[in-house]
């Protein structure tokens, strides 16, 4: 389990050399306006389908707040997981998925606020033609932890892209 000073760690590692990422076939577009810094590739990536980028926002331990700018590519998303303190969701920029575990998918844009219960099994990402990035807030720290579950199979993101 990562702990939140390992997380740092590896955003600046990542940042200072560059993390590996797999190759995409649709890369964000140079005029898609993420509002922060894209970031180097997440260094999360082995919990993810596709290609995301992580900018951490902040990282001063006395605030007690990891905030994070998560931009992904076309097709990009999260495996299956929840948070045991929830998170939330601010999306910036671009249009993306957001389920919940036996529940339909729904989409995200631009203004969406999306509020994460603790131990809510879920996941999040880009549309499948469409790049997209959100703010995420880990709340109720320092006992939350993510916990990552499967990926999300092909046939279920097809199914979500129709929502």
């Amino acid at each position: 389990m990562m702990t939140r000073r390992h997380f740092a760690l590896a955003s600046a590692a990542a940042l200072a050399g560059g993390a590996a990422g797999s190759i995409s076939a649709a890369p964000i577009p140079k005029d898609f306006d993420t509002v922060f810094p894209q970031g180097p590739v997440n260094p999360y990536g082995k919990f993810f389908t596709g290609t995301s980028y992580l900018t951490m926002l902040n990282t001063e331990p006395v605030f007690n707040c990891p905030i994070g700018n998560v931009t992904f590519e076309p097709g990009c998303r999260t495996f299956w997981h929840k948070h045991t303190g929830g998170q939330i969701l601010l999306v910036l920029a671009g249009e993306g998925l957001y389920q919940e575990r036996s529940k339909p998918a729904r989409r995200i844009k631009k203004g969406d606020v999306v509020q994460i219960a603790p131990d809510v099994e879920h996941w999040h990402g880009a549309c499948a033609k469409h790049p997209m990035t959100h703010i995420s807030i880990e709340t109720n720290v320092p006992n939350n932890k993510a916990i990552w579950l499967e990926a999300v199979t092909e046939g279920d993101y097809a199914e979500a892209n129709k929502a």
